[in-house]
C-alpha cells in the first residue's frame, strides 16, 4: 500500500500534513522513489495525493517564508504531473487559518519572566553561548571565578542555568563527577548559610547552623577541612549576588571569616575545588574592603556584557521552537528593536515574552496582543500599574510597606536587594 495514500478527515476532506517539515520529507521521499522508479502509474497517483495534502497544510503557515517554500514544492509536482501528460490537482496552497493551529498547553510554557534561569529549566537558557565558553574556558585554569555585570545583565542565569549544568555534564575533564553544593546566596549572616548547605551527614542533629557557623568564624580553613567528606572529588561551591556579602551582612568578622573560608577552599593543594562568584558592577569597590581578598577577585573576573542582536533573537526564538510557538511576521523584529541597548535588556524581554505567552492566540502571537501589552518597552510597567491599581486602598498600603522593605539603600546612590520574613508586622 502507498505510503502517500490520501488520508482523510471525518468529513471526508484531504487531511493536511503536521508541518512544513513533514511536507519536505514527503517530498525528498517522492523524489527518491522519482529516481529509483521513474513516473509508474502508482508514482504519478502518489504524487497527486502530495499535491492535496500539501495544498491543505497552506492553512497551518503563516509565516510567507514558508508559504514561498511549500509553493514551490508544489509547483514542482505540477511540473512533473503535466509533463507525464496527467490533468494536476489544483496545487494553489491553502489561505492560512488561524482557527486550525493547535492549541499549547499551558504547562509547556517556554519563558520565565522575571525569574533567573536554574538548573531544572537549562533546556530553555539560549543566547549565551559565547559567554559560556569564555566561563568554561576560565575555569580550565583557574579556580576562582567572579562573574561581574549590571543589574539585570543575566549574571545569575548564566551561571545557574548555563554554567552549572555544562559542569554537570562533563564540560571540564571529569567535572561530570565533581561534588555540587547547593548554590547559596550570602543573606545578612553568610556564614550560617554556608553552614546548611555543608552540613556532613555524621554531624550531631544538635549542632545547628549557628554553631557551625562559629567553626567557620574562627578556622578560615573549616570549609576545605569539610570538604574531605568527599575524598578526592573537587568540590564547586557557586555564590550567587556576592555583593550581598558587603550590603546586607554588617559584621566585618563574618565577612571576613566567609571570605576566608572561600579562599581556603580553592587554594587547598592536590584537589581542584571551585569557587564561582556573581557580582553586580556597581559594588565592585566594595571588595577593596578585603585586601587579601581583592587580587584573587580582579583576576577571577569575567565580565557579563549586553547581548547583540543575533543573541537576542536565538533567546526568543529557540524556546518557541521547542514547543511549537510562532510569532506573526515582523513581530521578533520589533521585540528586539523594543529591548535592544536596554540596561536591563534579558528581565524586560522575558518578562514580555511571559506576557506574550500567557495571551497567546492557539500557538501564535500576535500583533494584536503585542500592541495591547505596550510592546517590550511598556509590558512590565502596564502590568505593575494593572496589578496595583485592582487592588483596595488598603491592599495598596500593603503593597507599598512591602515593595519599601524589598530594597535597601546604601551609601551614595545604589539601592540592593533586601530579605525579610513573609509575615509583615
Amino acid at each position: 500500500m502507498s505510503e502517500f495514500s490520501i488520508s482523510l478527515t471525518s468529513d471526508n476532506t484531504v487531511s493536511s500534513f503536521a508541518s512544513l517539515a513533514s511536507l519536505r520529507a514527503a517530498h525528498s521521499e517522492l523524489l527518491k522513489r522519482h529516481r529509483e522508479s521513474g513516473r509508474t502509474s502508482e508514482l504519478l497517483k502518489e504524487i497527486k495525493t502530495f499535491i492535496c495534502q500539501g495544498r491543505a497544510t497552506g492553512a497551518l503557515l503563516d509565516a510567507d517564508e514558508d508559504r514561498w517554500a511549500s509553493q514551490s514544492l508544489l509547483d514542482y509536482w505540477t511540473a512533473i504531473l503535466y509533463r507525464a501528460g496527467q490533468e494536476p490537482p489544483d496545487a494553489t496552497l491553502a489561505e492560512f487559518d488561524p482557527t486550525l493551529a493547535p492549541e499549547l498547553d499551558e504547562t509547556l510554557c517556554p519563558y520565565l519572566g522575571l525569574e533567573a534561569f536554574r538548573e531544572e529549566k537549562s533546556s530553555l537558557f539560549y543566547g549565551r553561548q559565547r559567554l559560556l565558553e569564555k566561563l568554561v574556558n576560565h575555569l580550565k585554569e583557574n579556580r576562582l571565578l567572579a562573574v561581574v555585570g549590571s543589574s539585570g545583565s543575566g549574571k545569575s542565569s548564566v551561571v545557574l542555568g548555563g554554567l552549572l549544568p555544562s559542569l554537570k555534564a562533563g564540560v571540564l575533564s571529569g567535572s561530570e563527577n565533581w561534588h555540587y553544593y547547593s548554590p547559596i546566596v550570602p543573606g545578612v549572616n553568610p556564614l550560617e548559610n554556608l553552614a546548611r548547605i555543608t552540613q556532613l551527614r555524621d554531624i550531631n542533629a544538635t549542632d545547628t547552623p549557628q554553631q557551625q557557623a562559629k567553626r567557620f568564624q574562627k578556622d578560615p580553613n573549616h570549609l576545605a577541612k569539610l570538604s574531605h567528606e568527599f575524598g578526592n572529588r573537587p568540590s564547586v561551591l557557586i555564590v550567587d549576588q556576592f555583593e550581598e556579602v558587603f550590603t546586607l551582612c554588617r559584621d566585618d568578622s563574618v565577612r571576613k571569616a566567609f571570605i576566608d573560608n572561600l579562599i581556603g577552599l580553592i587554594q587547598l593543594p592536590g584537589i581542584r575545588h571551585t569557587v564561582i562568584l556573581t557580582m553586580r558592577t556597581d559594588f565592585e569597590t566594595q571588595v577593596a574592603r578585603v585586601p587579601i581578598f581583592k587580587d584573587l577577585f580582579e583576576q577571577a573576573q569575567v565580565r557579563v556584557t549586553a547581548l547583540d542582536v543575533s543573541e537576542l533573537r536565538e533567546a526568543i526564538e529557540k524556546p518557541a521552537e521547542l514547543v511549537g510557538l510562532k510569532f506573526e511576521e515582523g513581530l521578533v523584529e520589533a521585540l528586539l528593536k523594543d529591548v535592544l541597548g536596554e540596561p536591563a535588556a534579558l528581565p524586560l524581554l522575558q518578562f514580555t515574552l511571559l506576557k506574550l505567552w500567557d495571551n497567546r492566540e492557539r500557538n501564535r502571537v500576535t500583533w494584536e496582543t503585542y500592541t495591547r501589552l505596550g510592546g517590550g518597552r511598556q509590558a512590565l510597567a502596564r502590568s505593575a500599574d494593572e496589578f496595583y491599581n485592582q487592588l483596595i486602598p488598603e491592599e495598596q498600603i500593603t503593597v507599598k510597606r512591602i515593595l519599601l522593605q524589598m530594597v535597601r539603600p546604601t551609601e551614595g546612590l545604589e539601592v540592593t536587594s533586601n530579605r525579610f520574613n513573609r509575615q509583615i508586622k
